[in-house]
């Protein structure tokens, strides 16, 4: 795992007022917490923040410096806006590098599934992300999968999955990815045998209706 040194500012309040003084401003507000380390709020260039995950990712470990401090963090917490999707928010978590951390890591399937390729299979993933446990220097930014041996009917599942020095936290009888049968959409034609019968019915039905007829002409003839 690539470690990015980033380098951060202490703010001086906190609150939703000095998180939008800090937005306008050009920076992200974010808060720092750890199991050994008081809580602390800190703002950082919206541009040096951007660089750092495009030369690393969001599940790197970061070296962040405020005010000449140090702490090895990962983001814990991404907060954006519901229309802009821009980050507002960060919650970075301070680590120790010889102890087990949680965290969710992205499913990359690669490969083409022979069912797909060969008998028009719809390949469905079911997961995303699987959570995991290892010490910060096993940390992994992707799972792959390769998903090129399914065949139509065949799944991958989570016991499936075996990373060195990392723990799958995710239940074992989860299906990660499966590939189905392609659908079959089935037109229901009226048979010949049927039309046939409709038309026995309708000329039954019209013999009856001229036999009624007659008879009511032959019972007018009489009454006169």
């Amino acid at each position: 795992m690539k470690e990015v040194t980033l380098e951060a500012s202490l703010r001086k309040t906190t609150g939703k007022g000095s998180a939008r003084q800090s937005r306008l401003a050009g920076n992200i507000p974010a808060v720092v917490y750890g199991p050994e380390i008081d809580t602390f709020p800190i703002e950082i260039p919206e541009k040096v923040m951007r660089q750092a995950v495009k030369d690393s990712s969001w599940n790197a470990i970061f070296d962040l410096s405020v005010d000449g401090k140090t702490n090895k963090v990962l983001i814990r917490d991404i907060h954006r806006d519901p229309i802009t999707l821009k980050v507002t928010h960060l919650d970075f978590h301070a680590i120790s590098m010889n102890k087990p951390i949680r965290l969710n890591v992205r499913i990359a399937l690669i490969g083409e599934s022979i069912g797909v390729k060969t008998d028009g299979g719809i390949l469905q993933s079911a997961m995303r992300e699987i959570e995991i446990s290892c010490l910060p220097k096993d940390i992994i930014d992707v799972i792959e999968i390769d998903v090129s041996e399914l065949a139509v009917g065949d799944s991958i599942h989570v016991r499936d999955i075996s990373i060195e020095n990392v723990t799958i936290l995710a239940e074992e009888r989860r299906t990660v990815v499966i590939c189905t049968a392609p659908s079959v959409i089935v037109e229901e034609e009226t048979s010949e045998e049927d039309e046939e019968d409709g038309e026995g019915v309708e000329g039954a039905e019209g013999a009856e209706g001229t036999d009624a007829s007659a008879a009511s002409d032959d019972e007018k003839k009489d009454e006169k």
